[in-house]
């Protein structure tokens, strides 16, 4: 049995080998690094024209007792919801689409410590999420009249 085995194991590997001594390679030709660095950097200067606003669309959940708020925020104006204070500083959408896309940056404090500053994406909210134990919030859109109904 271990003969047979033994047999057929090197019959293989000799085929494989021997298939292997045919092969032609052929050398790639190197790539242009530069070339693909500047085309990156190229496409990352192409920004997408936005408009910034003063108020913004949150929601907000007490995580303890389930409630769901809907925050309104007016730029540099602190709002209490629950034990924190949100504040505000611009809501920004593109152009070209006023009702998606938006972010706004923030800064969440509780207790008078800061427990979340910057830029929160309502389309990706755990790109850059608030880490609370009992609440979380996250940006619906910017509030503007096209928006609104209004």
């Amino acid at each position: 049995m271990i003969k047979r085995f033994v047999i057929t194991v090197s019959l293989l590997l000799g085929t494989s080998l021997s298939a292997q001594e045919d092969i032609e390679v052929t050398p790639l030709e190197p790539l242009d690094l530069e070339a693909i660095i500047q085309d990156v950097i190229e496409q990352d200067k192409a920004e997408v024209p936005t408009v910034s606003v003063d108020q913004a669309l949150l929601r907000g959940i007490d995580k303890l007792d389930g409630t769901v708020d809907d925050l309104s925020l007016t730029a540099g104006v602190p709002l209490r919801f629950g034990t924190m204070d949100i504040t505000m500083s611009d809501c920004r959408y593109p152009a070209d689409n006023p009702s998606g896309e938006a972010f706004a940056f923030l800064t969440i404090t509780d207790g008078g410590e800061t427990v979340f500053a910057g830029w929160m994406i309502a389309s990706s909210p755990a790109l850059n999420a608030l880490d609370h134990q009992r609440y979380d919030v996250w940006v619906l859109r910017c509030k503007t009249s096209e928006t609104d109904g209004g």
